[in-house]
């Protein structure tokens, strides 16, 4: 199964159209034509729960709050999200 079959079942259930204007839903990082090695649903997107990804060989983490929710300016190591984006994409 690919990531973009997830994404699929969940549009499906929660609708893109219904988001607020200030929500970041869809895929932030990565390629939806991956296939699914395992899903990591979660709360927060914080480094934590990327290194229990990782550990835990998930490719898709499934988060309420996204690892990018305002404006991002920068994606390197200096940054959070950067951190993030280079640990979930080591393996």
């Amino acid at each position: 199964m690919t990531i973009n079959h997830i994404i699929s079942y969940l549009e499906s259930v929660a609708p893109v159209a219904l988001q607020e204007h200030y929500d970041n839903a869809g895929l932030i990082t990565g390629h939806t034509q991956w296939e699914c090695k395992g899903v990591l649903c979660c709360l927060d997107a914080v480094e934590d729960v990327v290194d229990e990804a990782v550990k835990k060989n998930c490719n898709l983490i499934v988060a309420h709050h996204p690892i990018v929710f305002g404006g991002l300016k920068k994606n390197n190591r200096q940054k959070l999200c950067g951190t993030h984006h280079n640990k979930s994409h080591q393996k």
